[in-house]
């Protein structure tokens, strides 16, 4: 199986990555920064790190590769391939990566794959699947917006695993290690797939996800702002 994390920052690889590695998917992550695609290349692998007051423990994240994000033709090959996809891209950068989104999608459809795909929205936005779809199917063309709606799963994501500044020191001057906490539950909007939800690793779709969205806006990030 395949996966696209569209993001390779620490979300990306310090989350999602981990949860598509552990529930089996080759993963393909798609980033601008050249220097961390090209080491997820050159290696093929990274180690995320949980620490804890209780200690740590690692595992080693394979079978990735990297995608260079400015290479249109090989961001859509890599989405047109895929069976699942996630974005950790930040709220700003969403519409600069729904053209290439399109793009892949449009090459799945050409192909003839019209099989559901789903893609799980990692940002801090409200409505971040009625955005995402909005631009995906303004950048893809009248022909093709039916299948949008029909086979393509925007689904909203509660992102409550916390990730560190990533100084040397925790990462041993490893570009592709992440430390992060050992919290690694991904709550996800059950009515925004499309066909069946997939099984994926510490993964909860829950319905209605509003209420999951105001318990992180209120608790976790209310009682960070508190902390600080």
């Amino acid at each position: 199986m395949n996966a696209v994390m569209y993001g390779a920052g620490n979300i990306g690889r310090g989350f999602i990555g981990e949860l598509f590695y552990r529930s089996g998917y080759r993963i393909a992550f798609i980033d601008v920064n050249l220097e961390i695609i090209n080491a997820l290349n050159e290696k093929g692998k990274y180690t995320v790190e949980a620490v804890s007051n209780d200690g740590s423990r690692e595992i080693e994240v394979s079978g990735v590769s990297g995608v260079n994000g400015m290479d249109a033709a090989a961001v859509s090959g890599a989405i047109a391939k895929a069976d699942i996809m996630a974005t950790a891209v930040g709220v700003n950068i969403l519409p600069r990566i729904a053209g290439n989104i399109a793009q892949g999608l449009k090459t799945r459809f050409d192909g003839g794959n019209f099989s559901y795909f789903n893609i799980i929205i990692c940002e801090n936005m409200i409505d971040a699947d009625k955005f995402l779809r909005e631009a995906v199917k303004e950048k893809i063309g009248d022909d093709y917006k039916d299948k949008v709606d029909e086979l393509v799963g925007f689904v909203e994501a509660s992102i409550g695993r916390m990730v560190p500044i990533q100084t040397p020191a925790l990462t041993n001057n490893d570009i592709l290690r992440v430390c992060v906490e050992p919290f690694n539950t991904l709550y996800t909007d059950k009515n925004g797939f499309r066909g069946a939800v997939p099984e994926i690793v510490s993964m909860e779709a829950c319905a209605p996800f509003d209420l999951y969205i105001k318990r992180k806006l209120y608790i976790h990030n209310m009682g960070h702002s508190m902390t600080a």
